[in-house]
């Protein structure tokens, strides 16, 4: 300490203002560093903040805009869907007009029209023509099996018509 108070003797008092100015400029400048600091980041959070409120006011628009996109699409599908189905609804019921309309189904001509053949013998009406009297109509379960294959196939037919249509208009896209 005494070798502090002879140096302090010496030192002229001129230094130690230009010291406790240094101080002073010194504390100055670190208290505006911490004051730009401060100001920076508010800056920077003041600019993020509206970057995101600009984001999602963007974000709410194209959620907006694409809903209304949804729904006019969804509206032309149900129209496409609407109209493939009522040619396919056409198409089903003129088969089943058809069907109905037709005349009784008769054996095709390479079945024998006299049923299995007859024991030798056998005469009269138990064999030929007298044991079909219906003139070689199919039994009525036949017949109906038959027209229930020609309406499975006119409906598998028509599908795939409807599934042509549907494609070729444009399907699920816009």
């Amino acid at each position: 300490m005494i070798a502090l108070a002879k140096l302090a003797g010496k030192v002229p008092g001129w230094l130690y203002g230009a010291l406790l100015v240094c101080a002073l400029a010194g504390a100055g400048m670190l208290y505006q560093r911490a004051l730009g600091d401060a100001q920076g980041r508010a800056a920077v959070q003041a600019l993020w903040n509206a970057d995101k409120e600009i984001r999602t006011a963007a974000e709410k628009k194209a959620v907006a805009q694409r809903a209304v996109e949804n729904l006019a699409q969804a509206r032309q599908q149900t129209a496409k869907a609407a109209a493939i189905k009522k040619v396919y609804d056409g198409e089903i019921n003129d088969v089943l007009v058809r069907l109905a309309a037709a005349e009784r189904m008769r054996k095709p001509a390479f079945c024998a029209s006299g049923g299995p053949a007859a024991p030798a013998g056998a005469g009269g009406a138990e064999g030929g023509a007298a044991a079909d009297p219906a003139g070689g109509l199919l039994p009525d379960a036949v017949a109906g099996d038959i027209q229930a294959l020609i309406l499975q196939t006119e409906e598998v037919a028509a599908v795939g018509r409807a599934c042509q249509a549907f494609v070729r208009s444009g399907g699920m896209g816009p």
